[in-house]
């Protein structure tokens, strides 16, 4: 953990040196993620709800899912370049330097344009949670701040569990590209519009709501609505440590099937 947060700063401090390329990259994205918020605004200025949620629960949930994606990719962002790293033999740096190989893949840059996402998800969230009707307790702010955490942590888990198939399949950016744009355009509504089997899905198959949606309905007063029980959505947050293990684990049991490609 220690080299991994020294070799994420020295990333950091390198990519923030051309100040103009930080403002365009960190304004790029949130004006990317700006787009789909404005289109649920058109959504519920036509309808006035979305399944039953209200403007300001809608930018709650909204908020809550792209601060965690913002925290996931900052700091566990970097595995989307596998591919390139696998295919021009990079990896067999990796292998030689004392410091594990997941661990210098993930430290390689720093993506700015999520700091885009983490400043447009925290405005957001900051701004719902003084309009959505909220009884704040100490336990729904630790629930909050944990799910921030935690959602990030399934986005990241899942996504370098997906990166360790790249040893095997050659190409994973697709399937990881998938993955993110559902993520992206689904965790921004209430589940419930999807009907159960789109609820049933986008938990169990696809650990979506884990993410924001579980621990929203908590939040919210929204449990009602849950096809699970109260107290596996407010655990929900405790899947991201575990997704992010288990797919830890994952990408470095794959890694033994790494053939240089001067070999």
């Amino acid at each position: 953990m220690g080299q991994w947060r020294i070799l994420l700063g020295a990333a950091f401090r390198s990519s923030i040196i051309h100040r103009g390329n930080l403002v365009l990259m960190v304004a790029g994205s949130a004006a990317l993620q700006g787009t789909q918020l404005l289109f649920i605004g058109v959504l519920l200025d036509r309808f006035g709800v979305i399944a039953g949620w209200s403007t300001a629960q809608i930018a709650f949930l909204y908020g809550l899912r792209l601060t965690a994606h913002g925290v996931g990719t900052s700091l566990f962002g970097q595995h989307l370049a596998t591919d390139s790293v696998i295919r021009l033999g990079e990896y067999d740096r990796f292998l030689l330097r004392p410091v594990s190989p997941l661990v210098q893949l993930l430290t390689r840059y720093f993506n700015l344009g999520t700091l885009g996402d983490l400043a447009l998800g925290f405005g957001i969230l900051g701004t719902a949670i003084g309009l959505a009707p909220i009884d704040w307790t100490p336990g729904l702010v630790v629930l909050t701040v944990a799910a921030v955490v935690g959602g990030g942590l399934v986005e990241a888990g899942l996504q370098i569990g997906l990166a360790g198939l790249s040893f095997r399949l050659g190409s994973t950016r697709d399937l990881k590209v998938t993955v993110d744009n559902t993520f992206t355009d689904f965790g921004a509504y209430p589940l419930p519009v999807f009907g159960p089997a789109g609820v049933f899905a986008l938990t169990f198959a696809l650990p979506l709501a884990f993410v924001a949606y579980l621990p929203a309905t908590i939040v919210l007063g929204k449990t009602a609505e849950l096809l699970v029980p109260v107290w596996f959505a407010a655990v929900a947050p405790l899947a991201g440590p575990l997704l992010l293990v288990v797919g830890w684990w994952f990408f470095m049991r794959q890694s033994r099937h790494y053939t240089s490609p001067g070999a």
